[in-house]
């Protein structure tokens, strides 16, 4: 049984500031026999480090401009705390281990961000989704490409997107208005996608990570 890191998110509910995870990952993982490990400061992911077997670093609100030397738009959702720079740390702590790591909607932009890319700060979700689906595009020869025999249809809640790629990192899949929606990295086993595939019942992704987590023992 495999235990996954999970970033947890911080927001203020009835003047009362909570730490979450949303439900549909903790169902969706449970379904794949994964034990959850929830992460929400430096000393739980300290731990994190030692025990779990990788890490998921999930959706949220839009990340800050500055990372990429850019003009914040008017547009942004930002978190009123350091939560980009939390999410980094929690990044570089696994990836230094060579632990795999999957991001998924902001956690695909943070990943891009981290390894020097940029983003989109505002597209055009008339274009890009406007019922919140669309089809994508796989490229041939990646991950996805083992996992979906044709293109797919994926859900859509962003309004931020990668623009130029981060160092090392290759997209596999684009919507049909040439938006990047799935990225992996090179070297180190680091996939991402741009859609919550939790919410999906026919969702190959997480079972796709928890094979990736195969491949990396850790002793608790």
């Amino acid at each position: 049984m495999k235990i996954i890191g999970i970033i947890m998110r911080k927001e203020s509910f009835e003047q009362c500031e909570k730490w979450f995870v949303n439900e549909a990952y903790i169902t969706a993982l449970q379904k794949l026999n994964a034990i959850i490990f929830p992460i929400c400061d430096y000393a739980s992911l300290s731990y994190a480090q030692e025990i779990c077997h990788g890490l998921i670093v999930p959706g949220g609100y839009d990340i800050s401009s500055g990372y990429w030397q850019e003009e914040q738009s008017s547009t942004a959702k930002l978190y009123p705390y350091p939560m980009d720079h939390f999410d980094f740390c929690c990044i570089d702590a696994f990836m230094k281990q060579k632990k795999p790591i999957l991001g998924i909607c902001r956690g695909m932009q943070l990943l891009n961000v981290y390894f020097h890319g940029t983003l989109h700060q505002d597209i055009d979700r008339a274009t890009h989704a406007s019922n919140d689906t669309h089809s994508l595009q796989i490229s041939k020869n990646s991950f996805l490409s083992k996992l979906y025999a044709t293109n797919i249809t994926v859900n859509s809640f962003h309004h931020q997107a990668v623009h130029s790629l981060g160092k090392q990192l290759i997209c596999c899949g684009t919507s049909e208005d040439g938006i990047m929606e799935a990225i992996y990295h090179t070297t180190y086993p680091i996939i991402a996608v741009q859609w919550h595939p939790e919410k999906l019942s026919n969702d190959r992704i997480l079972p796709y990570f928890i094979h990736l987590l195969n491949d990396y023992h850790v002793s608790v």
